[in-house]
């Protein structure tokens, strides 16, 4: 005679546990698309003027401005609409090197027009999420700030704006 067993116990635990997996409280953390900011965080956009939305948008975070003296440092995040970086290792594969977006920490000499890179990393997806790499500490003095760039841009807002004095 055929052994028959019992569906209620499978029901009852497993079914309400595999129903749940498309609850949001299940879902791991929805990616962003080109410059799409959440809610809450800081990053403003940069001047039009000094834009390129077809290619990239580039943000500041004013609550990451700090100045000493005639130095000022701010964080800065570009958004490629376009993956960057090195070519995919094969179809449809990403390489260690392709990135959507970047931050980059850079310290202004608003006395003599400079602009020095302190750090920079890649990010696999828009607005600075997804996996990382860090990718430059510069140790130079900077170079000058050229007019139209979204340094000029940064400088303005770092050294042409007054921000509250942190020395």
């Amino acid at each position: 005679m055929p052994r028959v067993t019992s569906l209620g116990p499978f029901v009852c635990v497993f079914l309400p546990i595999l129903s749940s997996c498309g609850a949001p409280s299940h879902q791991g953390p929805r990616l962003r698309g080109y410059g799409e900011i959440l809610s809450g965080e800081a990053w403003v956009a940069v001047s039009r003027a000094y834009q390129s939305p077809s290619r990239e948008m580039v943000y500041y975070d004013p609550n990451t401005i700090r100045r000493s003296g005639e130095r000022v440092t701010l964080w800065q995040l570009t958004d490629y609409k376009m993956m960057q970086g090195n070519a995919p290792l094969g179809m449809f594969m990403m390489s260690a090197h392709r990135f959507f977006s970047t931050t980059s920490h850079k310290e202004f000499d608003c006395a003599h027009n400079l602009v020095r890179l302190l750090a920079s990393s890649e990010f696999a997806q828009h607005m600075g999420t997804g996996s990382h790499n860090a990718v430059l500490v510069e140790q130079s003095h900077g170079q000058a700030v050229e007019p139209g760039s979204i340094n000029q841009a940064l400088w303005e807002l770092a050294c042409v704006r007054p921000t509250p004095s942190q020395d």
